[in-house]
Protein backbone atom coordinates (compact mmCIF):
# COMPACT_ATOMS: atom_id res chain seq x y z
CA UNK A 1 0.00 0.00 0.00
CA UNK A 2 2.81 2.40 0.78
CA UNK A 3 4.39 1.65 -2.91
CA UNK A 4 1.09 2.09 -4.66
CA UNK A 5 0.10 5.61 -5.42
CA UNK A 6 -3.13 7.08 -3.38
CA UNK A 7 -5.87 9.29 -4.91
CA UNK A 8 -8.28 11.64 -3.13
CA UNK A 9 -11.00 8.88 -3.53
CA UNK A 10 -9.10 6.41 -1.17
CA UNK A 11 -8.74 9.22 1.31
CA UNK A 12 -13.04 9.79 1.51
CA UNK A 13 -12.91 5.91 1.27
CA UNK A 14 -11.00 5.83 4.47
CA UNK A 15 -12.55 8.53 6.03
CA UNK A 16 -15.52 6.90 5.72
CA UNK A 17 -14.61 3.65 6.81
CA UNK A 18 -12.78 5.25 9.84
CA UNK A 19 -15.73 7.53 10.91
CA UNK A 20 -16.09 7.50 14.49
CA UNK A 21 -12.56 8.04 14.68
CA UNK A 22 -12.62 11.26 13.03
CA UNK A 23 -16.19 12.30 14.74
CA UNK A 24 -15.38 11.46 18.32
CA UNK A 25 -11.92 13.70 18.47
CA UNK A 26 -13.54 15.86 16.42
CA UNK A 27 -16.53 16.76 18.79
CA UNK A 28 -14.60 16.04 21.89
CA UNK A 29 -11.63 18.57 21.10
CA UNK A 30 -14.21 21.50 19.97
CA UNK A 31 -16.29 21.08 23.51
CA UNK A 32 -13.30 21.37 25.18
CA UNK A 33 -12.49 24.51 23.32
CA UNK A 34 -15.29 25.94 23.63
CA UNK A 35 -15.92 25.26 27.47
CA UNK A 36 -11.81 26.67 27.50
CA UNK A 37 -12.91 29.84 25.94
CA UNK A 38 -16.05 30.54 28.48
CA UNK A 39 -14.70 29.30 31.42
CA UNK A 40 -11.16 31.17 31.50
CA UNK A 41 -11.57 34.53 33.68
CA UNK A 42 -11.32 37.53 31.89
CA UNK A 43 -8.26 39.62 32.98
CA UNK A 44 -8.38 43.46 32.82
CA UNK A 45 -5.38 45.73 32.86
CA UNK A 46 -5.76 49.61 33.83
CA UNK A 47 -2.67 51.59 32.76
CA UNK A 48 -0.53 54.64 33.72
CA UNK A 49 1.63 56.67 31.86
CA UNK A 50 4.65 58.35 33.18
CA UNK A 51 6.06 60.55 31.95
CA UNK A 52 10.38 61.57 32.96
CA UNK A 53 10.79 65.34 32.70
CA UNK A 54 14.10 66.88 32.47
CA UNK A 55 14.91 69.05 35.29
CA UNK A 56 13.95 73.08 34.53
CA UNK A 57 17.25 74.17 35.49
CA UNK A 58 20.06 73.86 33.37
CA UNK A 59 22.26 70.57 34.18
CA UNK A 60 25.21 73.35 33.69
CA UNK A 61 23.94 75.63 36.32
CA UNK A 62 22.71 73.34 38.59
CA UNK A 63 23.94 69.84 39.14
CA UNK A 64 21.77 66.84 40.60
CA UNK A 65 23.14 64.31 42.87
CA UNK A 66 21.16 61.71 41.51
CA UNK A 67 22.84 60.46 38.56
CA UNK A 68 21.85 57.24 38.06
CA UNK A 69 19.88 56.39 34.60
CA UNK A 70 15.95 56.61 34.78
CA UNK A 71 15.80 52.38 33.60
CA UNK A 72 17.89 52.17 36.46
CA UNK A 73 15.91 54.22 38.77
CA UNK A 74 12.26 52.85 37.84
CA UNK A 75 13.60 49.19 38.63
CA UNK A 76 14.94 50.48 41.79
CA UNK A 77 11.79 52.47 42.59
CA UNK A 78 9.85 49.09 41.28
CA UNK A 79 11.70 46.98 43.79
CA UNK A 80 10.52 49.07 47.05
CA UNK A 81 7.12 49.03 45.82
CA UNK A 82 6.79 45.44 45.30
CA UNK A 83 7.85 44.84 49.07
CA UNK A 84 6.07 42.42 50.99
CA UNK A 85 4.86 44.85 53.34
CA UNK A 86 3.25 47.20 50.19
CA UNK A 87 1.73 44.35 48.64
CA UNK A 88 0.26 43.00 51.52
CA UNK A 89 -0.98 46.23 52.44
CA UNK A 90 -2.85 46.65 49.07
CA UNK A 91 -4.01 43.53 49.41
CA UNK A 92 -5.89 43.58 52.78
CA UNK A 93 -6.96 47.32 51.42
CA UNK A 94 -8.48 46.01 48.23
CA UNK A 95 -9.32 42.73 49.41
CA UNK A 96 -7.54 41.22 46.34
CA UNK A 97 -7.18 37.47 45.70
CA UNK A 98 -10.12 36.17 48.11
CA UNK A 99 -10.81 32.92 47.00
CA UNK A 100 -6.59 31.94 46.69
CA UNK A 101 -6.16 33.20 50.05
CA UNK A 102 -7.88 30.46 51.54
CA UNK A 103 -6.46 27.67 49.62
CA UNK A 104 -2.99 29.39 48.69
CA UNK A 105 0.38 29.99 50.52
CA UNK A 106 1.09 33.81 51.43
CA UNK A 107 4.11 33.36 48.98
CA UNK A 108 2.21 31.81 46.01
CA UNK A 109 -0.44 35.54 46.56
CA UNK A 110 2.45 37.90 46.86
CA UNK A 111 4.36 35.93 43.67
CA UNK A 112 0.74 36.49 41.37
CA UNK A 113 0.64 39.93 42.48
CA UNK A 114 4.08 40.79 41.59
CA UNK A 115 3.38 39.02 37.62
CA UNK A 116 0.05 41.85 37.94
CA UNK A 117 1.97 44.33 38.65
CA UNK A 118 4.12 45.57 35.11
CA UNK A 119 6.13 48.27 34.41
CA UNK A 120 7.77 49.08 31.09
CA UNK A 121 10.16 52.14 29.61
CA UNK A 122 9.09 53.71 26.19
CA UNK A 123 12.00 54.59 25.00
CA UNK A 124 12.85 57.56 21.89
CA UNK A 125 15.75 58.58 20.06
CA UNK A 126 17.09 61.35 21.10
CA UNK A 127 20.20 63.56 20.60
CA UNK A 128 22.72 63.37 23.59
CA UNK A 129 23.75 66.67 24.94
CA UNK A 130 27.17 65.15 25.97
CA UNK A 131 28.25 64.66 22.64
CA UNK A 132 26.09 65.48 20.44
CA UNK A 133 25.25 61.53 19.02
CA UNK A 134 21.55 59.89 19.01
CA UNK A 135 21.04 57.33 21.42
CA UNK A 136 18.34 55.40 22.89
CA UNK A 137 16.95 56.98 25.67
CA UNK A 138 13.49 56.16 28.69
CA UNK A 139 11.42 59.19 28.17
CA UNK A 140 8.63 57.74 30.09
CA UNK A 141 7.18 54.51 30.72
CA UNK A 142 3.87 52.36 31.62
CA UNK A 143 2.69 51.06 34.69
CA UNK A 144 -0.09 48.99 34.49
CA UNK A 145 -2.26 46.17 37.07
CA UNK A 146 -4.01 42.86 35.75
CA UNK A 147 -7.13 41.60 37.61
CA UNK A 148 -10.59 39.92 36.84
CA UNK A 149 -12.24 43.10 38.07
CA UNK A 150 -11.91 46.43 36.28
CA UNK A 151 -12.99 48.32 38.78
CA UNK A 152 -10.30 46.75 40.97
CA UNK A 153 -7.68 47.13 38.43
CA UNK A 154 -8.00 50.56 38.21
CA UNK A 155 -8.16 51.57 41.83
CA UNK A 156 -5.37 49.11 42.57
CA UNK A 157 -3.59 50.85 39.28
CA UNK A 158 -4.06 54.31 40.58
CA UNK A 159 -2.46 53.31 44.20
CA UNK A 160 0.27 52.21 42.59
CA UNK A 161 1.14 55.08 40.85
CA UNK A 162 1.07 57.11 43.55
CA UNK A 163 3.43 55.05 45.11
CA UNK A 164 5.53 55.42 42.38
CA UNK A 165 5.31 59.16 42.50
CA UNK A 166 6.14 59.66 45.74
CA UNK A 167 8.77 57.04 45.90
CA UNK A 168 10.43 58.65 43.42
CA UNK A 169 10.26 62.34 45.37
CA UNK A 170 11.22 60.48 48.48
CA UNK A 171 14.23 58.55 46.53
CA UNK A 172 15.87 61.59 44.94
CA UNK A 173 14.86 63.83 48.40
CA UNK A 174 17.26 61.20 50.14
CA UNK A 175 19.66 61.16 47.82
CA UNK A 176 20.63 64.82 47.80
CA UNK A 177 19.89 64.72 51.79
CA UNK A 178 22.77 61.99 52.24
CA UNK A 179 24.66 63.24 49.82
CA UNK A 180 24.96 66.62 51.43
CA UNK A 181 24.76 64.87 55.17
CA UNK A 182 28.07 62.90 53.77
CA UNK A 183 29.56 65.94 52.11
CA UNK A 184 29.06 67.68 55.90
CA UNK A 185 30.49 64.99 57.72
CA UNK A 186 33.55 64.78 55.24
CA UNK A 187 33.85 67.88 55.55
CA UNK A 188 34.03 68.13 59.54
CA UNK A 189 36.48 65.27 59.56
CA UNK A 190 38.41 67.31 57.45
CA UNK A 191 38.48 70.26 59.50
CA UNK A 192 39.47 68.07 62.35
CA UNK A 193 42.18 66.40 60.35
CA UNK A 194 43.45 69.85 59.28
CA UNK A 195 43.07 71.43 62.95
CA UNK A 196 45.19 68.45 64.42
CA UNK A 197 47.87 68.86 61.52
CA UNK A 198 48.11 72.04 62.13
CA UNK A 199 48.68 71.95 65.99
CA UNK A 200 51.17 69.08 65.18
CA UNK A 201 52.95 71.40 62.59
CA UNK A 202 52.70 74.33 65.79
CA UNK A 203 54.39 71.80 67.93
CA UNK A 204 56.58 70.52 65.64
CA UNK A 205 57.79 74.07 64.91
CA UNK A 206 58.34 74.95 68.02
CA UNK A 207 60.38 71.82 68.99
CA UNK A 208 62.65 72.36 65.93
CA UNK A 209 62.59 75.86 65.20
CA UNK A 210 66.20 76.67 64.73
CA UNK A 211 65.85 73.19 62.06
CA UNK A 212 63.52 74.56 60.15
CA UNK A 213 63.97 74.49 56.04
CA UNK A 214 62.89 78.08 55.88
CA UNK A 215 65.68 79.02 58.71
CA UNK A 216 68.50 76.99 57.30
CA UNK A 217 69.42 79.31 55.19
CA UNK A 218 69.47 81.96 58.26
CA UNK A 219 71.78 80.02 59.87
CA UNK A 220 74.16 79.62 57.29
CA UNK A 221 74.34 83.37 56.66
CA UNK A 222 74.54 83.76 60.58
CA UNK A 223 77.36 81.19 60.96
CA UNK A 224 79.23 83.11 57.86
CA UNK A 225 78.46 86.13 59.82
CA UNK A 226 79.47 84.20 62.99
CA UNK A 227 82.82 83.52 61.57
CA UNK A 228 83.59 86.30 60.10
CA UNK A 229 83.06 87.99 63.58
CA UNK A 230 85.63 85.39 65.03
CA UNK A 231 88.35 86.71 62.78
CA UNK A 232 87.78 90.01 63.60
CA UNK A 233 87.67 89.12 67.60
CA UNK A 234 91.45 87.02 66.80
CA UNK A 235 92.74 90.30 65.33
CA UNK A 236 91.35 92.54 67.89
CA UNK A 237 92.94 90.25 70.50
CA UNK A 238 96.03 90.49 69.07
CA UNK A 239 96.07 94.03 68.51
CA UNK A 240 95.03 94.44 72.30
CA UNK A 241 97.61 92.32 73.62
CA UNK A 242 100.18 94.24 71.33
CA UNK A 243 99.05 96.99 73.41
CA UNK A 244 99.15 95.27 76.48
CA UNK A 245 102.96 94.42 76.44
CA UNK A 246 103.93 98.11 75.10
CA UNK A 247 101.58 99.62 78.51
CA UNK A 248 103.27 97.08 80.53
CA UNK A 249 106.87 97.59 79.45
CA UNK A 250 105.89 101.27 79.77
CA UNK A 251 104.78 100.74 83.14
CA UNK A 252 107.47 99.20 84.27
CA UNK A 253 109.50 101.82 83.50
CA UNK A 254 107.59 104.65 85.84
CA UNK A 255 107.25 105.20 89.65
CA UNK A 256 104.20 104.85 90.33
CA UNK A 257 104.45 107.13 93.28
CA UNK A 258 107.03 109.51 92.08
CA UNK A 259 105.75 113.65 92.63
CA UNK A 260 103.83 114.92 90.20
CA UNK A 261 105.13 118.97 89.21
CA UNK A 262 103.97 121.96 86.99
CA UNK A 263 105.96 122.96 84.19
CA UNK A 264 107.22 125.69 86.16
CA UNK A 265 108.53 122.24 88.66
CA UNK A 266 106.79 123.14 91.53
CA UNK A 267 104.02 120.82 92.63
CA UNK A 268 100.54 122.12 93.18
CA UNK A 269 98.40 121.21 95.64
CA UNK A 270 94.68 121.40 96.26
CA UNK A 271 93.30 120.54 99.81
CA UNK A 272 93.45 116.70 99.48
CA UNK A 273 96.85 117.40 98.05
CA UNK A 274 97.57 119.38 100.85
CA UNK A 275 96.49 117.15 103.06
CA UNK A 276 98.55 114.47 101.87
CA UNK A 277 101.46 116.53 102.06
CA UNK A 278 101.57 117.85 105.33
CA UNK A 279 100.87 114.06 106.76
CA UNK A 280 104.04 112.55 104.80
CA UNK A 281 105.55 115.60 106.45
CA UNK A 282 103.96 114.98 110.09
CA UNK A 283 106.25 111.85 110.72
CA UNK A 284 109.39 113.58 110.16
CA UNK A 285 108.66 116.31 112.23
CA UNK A 286 107.60 113.97 115.12
CA UNK A 287 111.26 112.23 114.49
CA UNK A 288 112.49 115.47 114.74
CA UNK A 289 110.81 117.33 117.65
CA UNK A 290 108.98 116.79 119.94
CA UNK A 291 104.81 116.60 120.60
CA UNK A 292 104.96 120.18 122.10
CA UNK A 293 106.89 121.79 119.43
CA UNK A 294 104.93 124.16 117.72
CA UNK A 295 105.57 123.14 113.96
CA UNK A 296 104.28 119.75 115.15
CA UNK A 297 101.54 121.10 116.79
CA UNK A 298 100.78 123.31 113.66
CA UNK A 299 100.82 120.53 111.41
CA UNK A 300 98.92 118.20 113.82
CA UNK A 301 96.01 121.40 113.66
CA UNK A 302 96.51 121.73 110.17
CA UNK A 303 95.78 118.39 109.19
CA UNK A 304 92.71 118.06 111.59
CA UNK A 305 91.78 121.41 109.80
CA UNK A 306 91.74 119.77 106.05
CA UNK A 307 90.18 116.26 106.98
CA UNK A 308 87.35 117.99 108.67
CA UNK A 309 87.34 120.07 105.53
CA UNK A 310 87.68 117.15 102.76
CA UNK A 311 86.12 114.15 105.44
CA UNK A 312 89.21 112.56 104.62
CA UNK A 313 91.58 110.22 106.48
CA UNK A 314 94.80 109.42 107.12
CA UNK A 315 96.29 108.43 103.32
CA UNK A 316 98.65 105.68 103.60
CA UNK A 317 100.24 106.16 100.41
CA UNK A 318 101.35 109.14 101.27
CA UNK A 319 102.64 108.15 104.50
CA UNK A 320 104.06 105.14 102.09
CA UNK A 321 105.56 107.76 99.15
CA UNK A 322 107.36 109.84 102.42
CA UNK A 323 108.67 106.33 103.06
CA UNK A 324 110.11 105.76 100.08
CA UNK A 325 111.66 109.24 99.70
CA UNK A 326 113.55 108.68 103.03
CA UNK A 327 114.54 105.80 102.55
CA UNK A 328 115.97 106.79 98.89
CA UNK A 329 117.82 109.93 100.83
CA UNK A 330 119.25 107.42 103.55
CA UNK A 331 120.73 105.34 99.92
CA UNK A 332 122.08 108.62 98.99
CA UNK A 333 123.67 109.70 102.84
CA UNK A 334 124.82 106.17 103.40
CA UNK A 335 127.06 106.74 99.88
CA UNK A 336 128.56 109.59 101.16
CA UNK A 337 128.60 108.50 105.25
CA UNK A 338 128.86 106.10 107.88
CA UNK A 339 126.06 104.24 109.82
CA UNK A 340 126.60 106.68 112.79
CA UNK A 341 126.59 109.96 111.27
CA UNK A 342 124.05 112.51 112.61
CA UNK A 343 122.47 112.90 109.34
CA UNK A 344 122.28 108.92 108.66
CA UNK A 345 120.77 108.34 112.25
CA UNK A 346 118.36 111.46 112.11
CA UNK A 347 116.92 110.05 108.38
CA UNK A 348 116.66 106.83 110.24
CA UNK A 349 115.14 107.89 112.62
CA UNK A 350 112.82 109.34 110.32
CA UNK A 351 111.90 106.32 108.59
CA UNK A 352 111.33 104.47 111.67
CA UNK A 353 108.44 107.06 112.49
CA UNK A 354 107.01 107.09 109.29
CA UNK A 355 107.17 103.35 109.46
CA UNK A 356 105.13 103.23 113.11
CA UNK A 357 102.73 105.49 111.68
CA UNK A 358 102.24 103.69 108.50
CA UNK A 359 101.34 100.31 111.11
CA UNK A 360 99.54 102.86 113.37
CA UNK A 361 97.04 103.95 110.43
CA UNK A 362 96.62 100.75 109.15
CA UNK A 363 95.64 99.32 112.58
CA UNK A 364 93.28 102.19 113.63
CA UNK A 365 91.06 101.42 109.87
CA UNK A 366 91.60 97.98 111.10
CA UNK A 367 91.74 96.92 106.58
CA UNK A 368 94.26 96.46 104.58
CA UNK A 369 95.01 99.74 102.79
CA UNK A 370 96.83 98.92 99.65
CA UNK A 371 99.25 101.75 98.81
CA UNK A 372 97.75 103.43 95.56
CA UNK A 373 100.35 104.83 93.05
CA UNK A 374 100.21 108.72 92.73
CA UNK A 375 102.54 109.32 89.50
CA UNK A 376 99.94 110.68 86.82
CA UNK A 377 101.73 109.13 84.18
CA UNK A 378 101.60 106.15 85.48
CA UNK A 379 97.93 106.26 86.65
CA UNK A 380 97.67 107.12 83.08
CA UNK A 381 99.31 104.10 81.55
CA UNK A 382 97.50 101.77 83.91
CA UNK A 383 93.79 103.02 83.32
CA UNK A 384 94.87 101.90 80.06
CA UNK A 385 95.99 98.65 80.76
CA UNK A 386 93.16 98.12 82.55
CA UNK A 387 90.93 99.79 80.14
CA UNK A 388 92.51 96.74 77.68
CA UNK A 389 92.07 94.45 80.37
CA UNK A 390 88.68 94.90 80.19
CA UNK A 391 88.36 94.89 76.39
CA UNK A 392 89.70 91.52 76.56
CA UNK A 393 87.79 89.98 79.30
CA UNK A 394 85.16 91.43 77.28
CA UNK A 395 86.08 89.81 73.86
CA UNK A 396 86.96 86.61 75.43
CA UNK A 397 82.98 86.53 76.29
CA UNK A 398 82.03 87.61 73.30
CA UNK A 399 83.98 85.09 71.31
CA UNK A 400 82.65 82.27 74.11
CA UNK A 401 79.12 83.85 72.93
CA UNK A 402 79.78 83.44 69.68
CA UNK A 403 81.63 80.27 69.63
CA UNK A 404 78.65 78.49 71.62
CA UNK A 405 75.89 80.24 68.96
CA UNK A 406 78.37 78.84 66.05
CA UNK A 407 78.03 75.52 68.10
CA UNK A 408 74.31 75.17 68.27
CA UNK A 409 73.72 76.59 64.51
CA UNK A 410 76.07 73.72 62.96
CA UNK A 411 74.14 70.93 64.97
CA UNK A 412 70.82 73.10 63.35
CA UNK A 413 72.64 72.57 60.41
CA UNK A 414 73.60 68.86 60.97
CA UNK A 415 70.11 67.73 62.25
CA UNK A 416 67.86 69.97 59.29
CA UNK A 417 68.03 67.18 56.96
CA UNK A 418 66.12 64.68 59.24
CA UNK A 419 64.05 67.69 60.67
CA UNK A 420 63.33 68.71 57.05
CA UNK A 421 61.87 65.40 55.81
CA UNK A 422 59.14 65.38 58.69
CA UNK A 423 58.31 68.86 58.54
CA UNK A 424 57.92 68.39 54.37
CA UNK A 425 55.36 64.99 55.28
CA UNK A 426 53.30 67.16 57.74
CA UNK A 427 53.52 70.35 55.40
CA UNK A 428 52.35 67.96 52.31
CA UNK A 429 50.10 66.10 54.74
CA UNK A 430 48.31 70.12 55.30
CA UNK A 431 48.19 70.83 51.99
CA UNK A 432 46.59 67.66 50.55
CA UNK A 433 43.87 68.12 53.78
CA UNK A 434 43.61 71.71 52.60
CA UNK A 435 43.18 70.82 49.03
CA UNK A 436 40.80 67.78 49.93
CA UNK A 437 38.46 70.59 51.87
CA UNK A 438 38.23 72.73 49.39
CA UNK A 439 36.90 70.08 46.84
CA UNK A 440 34.57 68.40 49.54
CA UNK A 441 33.48 72.16 51.13
CA UNK A 442 32.68 72.67 46.95
CA UNK A 443 30.75 69.61 46.50
CA UNK A 444 29.16 70.43 49.62
CA UNK A 445 27.39 73.58 48.47
CA UNK A 446 26.44 71.47 45.11
CA UNK A 447 24.84 69.35 46.98
CA UNK A 448 23.15 71.63 48.93
CA UNK A 449 22.02 73.49 45.94
CA UNK A 450 21.05 70.19 44.38
CA UNK A 451 18.73 69.17 48.18
CA UNK A 452 16.93 72.59 47.54
CA UNK A 453 16.46 71.69 43.75
CA UNK A 454 15.08 68.58 44.68
CA UNK A 455 12.70 70.09 47.84
CA UNK A 456 11.11 72.73 45.39
CA UNK A 457 10.37 69.58 42.77
CA UNK A 458 12.96 71.90 40.09
CA UNK A 459 15.10 68.80 39.12
CA UNK A 460 14.17 65.68 36.97
CA UNK A 461 10.55 64.36 37.94
CA UNK A 462 8.23 62.15 37.02
CA UNK A 463 4.52 63.57 35.78
CA UNK A 464 1.58 61.37 35.34
CA UNK A 465 0.19 62.36 31.64
CA UNK A 466 -2.28 59.81 31.58
CA UNK A 467 -4.23 58.45 34.81
CA UNK A 468 -5.24 54.85 35.12
CA UNK A 469 -8.85 54.24 33.35
CA UNK A 470 -11.11 51.52 34.18
CA UNK A 471 -11.11 49.03 31.32
CA UNK A 472 -13.71 47.90 29.00
CA UNK A 473 -12.38 45.08 27.29
CA UNK A 474 -10.22 42.24 28.83
CA UNK A 475 -7.05 41.91 28.28
CA UNK A 476 -6.64 37.92 28.26
CA UNK A 477 -8.26 35.42 27.22
CA UNK A 478 -8.83 36.32 23.40
CA UNK A 479 -11.69 34.44 23.05
CA UNK A 480 -12.36 34.58 20.04
CA UNK A 481 -8.59 32.97 18.94
CA UNK A 482 -9.13 30.03 21.26
CA UNK A 483 -12.44 28.77 20.02
CA UNK A 484 -10.80 29.23 16.38
CA UNK A 485 -8.10 27.59 17.17
CA UNK A 486 -9.91 24.73 19.14
CA UNK A 487 -11.62 24.24 15.78
CA UNK A 488 -8.46 23.72 13.57
CA UNK A 489 -7.17 21.49 16.46
CA UNK A 490 -10.61 19.49 16.39
CA UNK A 491 -10.21 18.84 12.90
CA UNK A 492 -6.51 18.35 12.66
CA UNK A 493 -7.07 15.91 15.57
CA UNK A 494 -9.49 13.87 13.80
CA UNK A 495 -7.91 13.35 10.56
CA UNK A 496 -4.65 12.19 12.69
CA UNK A 497 -6.58 9.60 14.67
CA UNK A 498 -8.63 8.40 10.93
CA UNK A 499 -5.07 7.75 9.61
CA UNK A 500 -3.01 7.02 12.75
CA UNK A 501 -5.78 4.02 13.36
CA UNK A 502 -5.31 3.29 9.12
CA UNK A 503 -1.44 3.18 9.22
CA UNK A 504 -1.81 0.58 12.66
CA UNK A 505 -4.59 -1.22 11.24
CA UNK A 506 -3.74 -4.62 9.38
CA UNK A 507 -7.46 -4.98 7.25
CA UNK A 508 -6.98 -6.07 3.75
CA UNK A 509 -10.18 -2.94 2.23
CA UNK A 510 -8.93 -2.78 -1.68
CA UNK A 511 -7.51 -4.25 -4.94
CA UNK A 512 -4.75 -2.22 -4.19
CA UNK A 513 -3.86 -3.96 -1.54
CA UNK A 514 -4.43 -7.52 -2.59
CA UNK A 515 -2.18 -6.26 -5.59
CA UNK A 516 0.26 -5.16 -3.69
CA UNK A 517 0.50 -8.50 -1.77
CA UNK A 518 -0.09 -11.13 -4.41
CA UNK A 519 1.34 -9.56 -7.38
CA UNK A 520 -2.07 -9.86 -9.03
CA UNK A 521 -4.91 -7.86 -9.62
CA UNK A 522 -7.75 -9.86 -8.22
CA UNK A 523 -10.84 -10.58 -10.53
CA UNK A 524 -14.05 -9.46 -8.55
CA UNK A 525 -14.75 -7.83 -5.60
CA UNK A 526 -18.03 -8.60 -3.20
CA UNK A 527 -18.86 -6.13 -0.52
CA UNK A 528 -19.15 -7.52 3.36
CA UNK A 529 -22.60 -9.19 4.09
CA UNK A 530 -23.52 -8.72 7.90
CA UNK A 531 -25.68 -11.32 9.11
CA UNK A 532 -28.73 -10.45 11.80
CA UNK A 533 -27.05 -11.42 14.80
CA UNK A 534 -24.08 -8.84 13.55
CA UNK A 535 -26.30 -6.50 12.80
CA UNK A 536 -28.16 -7.09 16.54
CA UNK A 537 -25.05 -7.11 18.26
CA UNK A 538 -23.66 -3.60 16.32
CA UNK A 539 -27.52 -2.10 17.39
CA UNK A 540 -26.76 -3.61 20.84
CA UNK A 541 -22.97 -2.08 21.02
CA UNK A 542 -24.34 1.25 19.35
CA UNK A 543 -26.70 1.95 21.86
CA UNK A 544 -24.85 1.09 25.36
CA UNK A 545 -22.18 3.55 23.68
CA UNK A 546 -24.39 6.48 23.14
CA UNK A 547 -26.12 5.44 26.48
CA UNK A 548 -22.40 5.87 28.26
CA UNK A 549 -22.40 9.11 26.38
CA UNK A 550 -25.23 10.47 27.40
CA UNK A 551 -24.31 9.78 31.02
CA UNK A 552 -20.75 10.61 31.03
CA UNK A 553 -22.14 13.95 29.22
CA UNK A 554 -24.85 14.72 32.08
CA UNK A 555 -22.22 14.14 34.80
CA UNK A 556 -19.73 16.07 33.57
CA UNK A 557 -22.12 18.68 32.82
CA UNK A 558 -23.02 18.69 36.45
CA UNK A 559 -20.21 18.78 37.70
CA UNK A 560 -19.88 21.64 35.81
CA UNK A 561 -22.44 23.54 36.76
CA UNK A 562 -21.96 22.66 40.39
CA UNK A 563 -17.73 22.97 40.56
CA UNK A 564 -16.60 25.19 37.68
CA UNK A 565 -19.53 27.78 36.60
CA UNK A 566 -23.23 27.76 36.56
CA UNK A 567 -24.57 26.65 33.54
CA UNK A 568 -26.95 30.13 33.00
CA UNK A 569 -23.45 31.83 33.82
CA UNK A 570 -21.63 29.23 31.26
CA UNK A 571 -24.71 30.42 28.42
CA UNK A 572 -24.20 34.04 29.15
CA UNK A 573 -20.86 34.06 28.08
CA UNK A 574 -21.04 31.40 25.55
CA UNK A 575 -23.63 33.97 23.73
CA UNK A 576 -21.12 36.87 24.36
CA UNK A 577 -17.98 34.80 22.66
CA UNK A 578 -20.21 34.38 19.84
CA UNK A 579 -21.06 37.90 19.79
CA UNK A 580 -17.48 38.82 19.39
CA UNK A 581 -17.10 35.93 16.94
Amino acid sequence: MENQAIDIRDYFKIIKRRSKYLLIPFVVISILSIVLSVVLPSVYRSMATILIEEQEIPSDLVRSTVTTFADQRIQVISQRIMTRTNLLELINKFDLYTKERKSKAEERILEKMRESIKVEPLSANVIDKRNGMPSLATIAFTLSFDNSNPALAQKVANELTSLFLKENIKSRTESAQNATLFLTEEAQRLREKINETQSKLAEFKEKNLNQLPQISQLNQQELTSLNNQLLNFDSQERSLHERQFYLEGQLAQIDPNAMATNAAGNRVFDAKDRLKQLESQYPSLQATYSATHPDVIKVKREIDSLKKQTGAHTDANKINAELTTKKSQLASLLKQYSDKHPDVLRLQKQINTLQDALLKTNDTEEVKVDILPDNPAYITLQAQLESIHAELTSLTYTRNQVLKRSTEIRESLRQAPLVEKEYVDLIQDLDSNNLRYREVSARKMEAEISQQLEVERKGERFTLIDPPQEPLEALSPNRPAIFFLGFIFAIAGGIGCVFLAEMLGATVNNEKTITALLGVAPLASIPYLESEEEQNSSSKRNIIILTSGLIILILAVTVFHFVVMPLDVFWYKLLRVIDNI
